[in-house]
């Protein structure tokens, strides 16, 4: 009995010392993408989905800066509408505002980005944009275009 009610204490003053929370909430749409932002107290630590949609193939990358006395993003993730993993992100640069994306394009349908991380500090936020960008085609569906309009055009000239 002891065991346990030690085990219950523990716990209680684990969440108190350092809260999880987590929170599922829309994007902003703002020009050609989206903006978002969270706000914490005290020590934090936050796995956060933040839902936003795209038009069709497209490119996602995402910048996000936090404040507080110290500010940890350990994971960012590309999940789609029931919350499973598409994809890892990529981060392109470190330091007091983060850029990261997702190295393959995305199809029309609407997704979560999972944010999360650990802050300290009394009054800690984050905030960031997903840009959305047309996909570019991949060089080698450009080159099987190409060939395919010189094999028309070779064809063509015979004919002439």
């Amino acid at each position: 009995m002891k065991k346990s009610a030690l085990s219950v204490a523990l716990c209680l003053c684990t969440l108190i010392i350092n809260p999880t929370y987590a929170a599922t909430y829309d994007a902003t749409r703002a020009g050609g993408g989206y903006v978002f932002s969270n706000i914490f107290s005290g020590n934090t630590s936050f796995n956060d989905y933040i839902s936003f949609s795209t038009d069709g193939l497209q490119q996602v990358l995402t910048s996000i800066s936090g404040t507080g006395t110290t500010f940890q993003f350990k994971e960012f993730n590309l999940l789609d509408e029931n919350k499973n993993l598409v994809m890892n992100g990529t981060v392109f640069n470190s330091g007091p505002n983060l850029s990261f994306g997702f190295t393959n394009s995305i199809q029309q349908g609407s997704y979560y980005l999972q944010v999360v991380g650990e802050s300290t500090g009394t009054n800690a936020s984050y905030a960031g944009t997903i840009t959305l960008a047309n996909a570019v085609p991949e060089p080698e569906s450009a080159a099987l275009i190409l060939a395919g309009l010189g094999l028309l055009g070779l064809k063509r000239r015979r004919q002439a």
